[in-house]
């Protein structure tokens, strides 16, 4: 029942957020310059107006209602097919890169703690924190030097790192928004396996002659999910918000890549013109992405039921 409270909640939560981000895209533009001679501009004056404010926003919807696939964009092309397609190619980024992280750092993490107190310790937590304490920027600008590199001496195969019309860019775009999350898991993991490893029934199971990888995947693993599966919010927005840097890295026509150019004619002026971003696009991406959060946050819900004990969930309510 707690766990239905709280996908109630991550709803209502969505609603709040896309609502509030409309009220700001359609805030007033109107701006009142004050120029001096030969038309060099002094400064600027701004009045917010609530019924420009209103208006903007129910003149959207009806644009949206009375224009089947949002208007169009080019001729032959309407804004719903364009944000359509965008957004699947980002979704093929990210759905791969969100699962894959969850498998490779709960795997990085029991490695680490496998190898805690052996001499190649630096294999498993060494590696770890070198990659979270390091920018993922820079390990994704020297991949793609690298490879560039090594390419042009005749040292590794031809590797394409910029479009999205190929597969090996899509598995170089996973790769790049594996990098921190994998990591930051395998962290998260290796500490609450730790955590674990002193408790009662760890000694009871031992002492019954259960072997250690028995022990570590039934008992310490199984108990360790709940507090794993709770830092799910962080790794979405994570790869979400990374997402903007990799397409913009590797010329990625994806949904982040057109957010940006939306909201990116907002961002100046010029004198005696209302500049302002491209709604249609703006409000399409922002829900594509939102969407993607409330998704992801009842998936994990539903994880953590099946794994949280009966007790622990009715202490949560």
């Amino acid at each position: 029942m707690v766990y239905f409270k709280k996908a109630l909640e991550q709803f209502v939560l969505w609603i709040v957020c896309v609502c509030l981000f409309i009220g700001i895209l359609f805030l007033p533009s109107k701006t009142d310059f004050e120029v001096g001679q030969g038309g060099q501009f002094k400064s600027a004056s701004y009045d917010y107006e609530l019924d420009t404010h209103i208006e903007n926003i129910t003149g959207f919807f009806s644009f949206v209602k009375e224009n089947p696939g949002l208007g169009e964009f080019v001729p032959g092309q309407s804004y719903a097919d364009r944000m359509a397609d965008k957004a699947w190619k980002s979704l093929l980024l990210i759905v791969p890169t969100l699962i894959l992280a969850y498998v490779l750092g709960v795997l990085k993490g029991i490695f680490d703690f496998q190898m805690q107190r052996k001499k190649l310790n630096f294999l498993g937590n060494g590696t770890t924190w070198l990659f979270i304490s390091m920018p993922d920027l820079f390990f994704i600008i020297v991949t793609q030097i690298g490879l560039m590199y090594l390419y042009e001496k005749g040292l590794f195969f031809h590797v394409t790192l910029y479009g999205s019309e190929k597969l090996e860019t899509y598995v170089v775009g996973i790769l790049f928004l594996l990098i921190y999350p994998v990591f930051y898991l395998a962290n998260i993991t290796n500490v609450s396996l730790q955590e674990q490893q002193g408790n009662d029934y760890i000694r009871t199971a031992q002492s019954k002659g259960t072997s250690g990888m028995k022990i570590l995947f039934l008992h310490i693993l199984k108990n360790s999910f709940p507090r794993i599966l709770a830092h799910s919010n962080t790794i979405t927005l994570y790869v979400l918000s990374n997402l903007f840097i990799v397409e913009k890295l590797m010329n990625f026509q994806g949904a982040a890549d057109g957010l940006y150019d939306a909201v990116l004619r907002g961002t100046g002026f010029k004198i005696g013109l209302e500049i302002m971003v491209d709604g249609v696009s703006a409000v399409g991406y922002t829900v594509f992405f939102a969407s993607i959060i409330l998704v992801s946050n009842l998936v994990t819900q539903i994880f953590r039921s099946l794994v949280t004990p009966t007790s622990q969930e009715m202490n949560h309510e």
